[in-house]
């Protein structure tokens, strides 16, 4: 196990700035760093073995991902971002006009513009308003029709730090024969997931944020029967059962979900990914969540004495790693915003409101000195 203190050993961003930005971007730590650069070692040199190393690295990220959300390695496959994930899942069913989509109407775009698209195929996709930022099963249970055939959500909303009761949507959908996908990029790297228990059909993940590794990293995961359901709309070397045979143009695709999976790779960011989940595997996400829920009650009890407040009174079971608020005065939030930048510190404004997002490497001793920069700015 790696402690909380030897993470942070690993950030040289803990000298330079107070991050607390990680539902936009992460970081990158030493060993991920030193990790890519060792491989580009290999590259840089024309080591004829180059090819192999990255592929090793890539099946270790895959088994990574795996362990990180409880799902059989087989059913992992490597994507460049969550959107690319999502479209495989949008593009391969086989809609009829007049089916039915779900989702809520403040998404994240990733989990909606390629729903959206099928909106020329003749499927009607719905956008539900929650007026007090829940996304509940209760919510998607009073707008089902019998055309309903998919409800997508994300695990927790990037807006306001909302983390759905995923298990109660996935036994609603299941309940009624719907699919039930997940936009996970705002949880898994920070909250325990497990999506056999959870009941999820289908999941996809940019690895950017909360997983702490490299644009253009991340995975879907789906359930074989979906898998069995989605027609591939791109079609590549890589997701066949020998991708190194080149000229064989009859081979299979492979039975797994790397089926999915196109061509060469980015492999450099394969590389630092593989390194990052292996430490993070190795802090333990029930750690990691515990530590992170800490800051925020930090900094949700201090509020309580300051000219700010939270924007939203969600339940210990509905919290993440995202908390949201602003000073009672709206129109000040900008300029805060702006000084809490040029002070050094690295958060996000959304919809008016000041969104902290602390990770298992920082300190409470950070969340004091931001605290104490709120108070000179109240």
């Amino acid at each position: 196990m790696i402690s909380q203190e030897q993470f942070r050993s690993f950030f040289d961003v803990v000298d330079k700035r107070l991050f607390f930005n990680h539902a936009a971007y992460a970081p990158l730590s030493r060993p991920v760093v030193n990790a890519m650069d060792e491989f580009f070692e290999h590259w840089k040199f024309g080591n004829p073995a180059s090819w192999d190393i990255a592929e090793g690295h890539m099946e270790g990220l895959r088994s990574n991902y795996a362990k990180l959300v409880g799902a059989p390695v087989e059913r992992i496959a490597h994507m460049a971002n969550t959107v690319s994930g999502v479209n495989v899942l949008a593009n391969g069913l086989n809609w009829e006009k007049g089916d039915h989509i779900l989702l809520y109407a403040d998404e994240f775009p990733s989990n909606v513009m390629p729903f959206l698209n099928l909106r020329d195929r003749g499927v009607d996709v719905e956008l539900l308003p929650a007026l007090d930022g829940r996304v509940t099963a209760d919510l998607f249970a009073s707008a089902l029709r019998p055309q309903t055939r998919l409800i997508s959500v994300s695990s927790v909303q990037y807006l306001t730090g909302y983390r759905a009761d995923l298990k109660a949507i996935s036994d609603l959908c299941h309940s009624r024969d719907i699919i039930f996908s997940v936009d996970a990029i705002q949880s898994v790297g920070v909250i325990p997931t497990d999506v056999i228990e959870m009941g999820i059909d289908f999941l996809a993940v940019g690895g950017h944020k909360w997983m702490m590794s490299p644009l253009g990293t991340g995975f879907l995961y789906v359930t074989e029967e979906l898998q069995s359901r989605l027609k591939l709309m791109h079609r590549g070397y890589m997701g066949h059962v020998n991708p190194i045979d080149f000229g064989n143009f009859d081979q299979e695709l492979s039975p797994h979900a790397r089926r999915f999976e196109l061509g060469a790779f980015n492999a450099s960011g394969m590389v630092g990914a593989e390194k990052a989940t292996e430490i993070l595997l190795e802090c333990g996400p029930e750690s990691i969540y515990r530590h992170v829920r800490t800051l925020i009650t930090k900094l949700e009890w201090a509020l309580d004495e300051l000219p700010f407040h939270g924007l939203f009174p969600f339940g210990e079971n509905e919290a993440s790693g995202i908390y949201m608020f602003r000073h009672e005065d709206a129109s000040r939030n900008q300029s805060i915003f702006e000084a809490l930048v040029a002070s050094g510190v690295n958060l996000s404004l959304r919809n008016g409101g000041l969104r902290f997002a602390p990770h298992y490497y920082n300190s409470q001793e950070e969340v004091d000195r931001f605290i104490a920069l709120l108070k000179d700015l109240a």
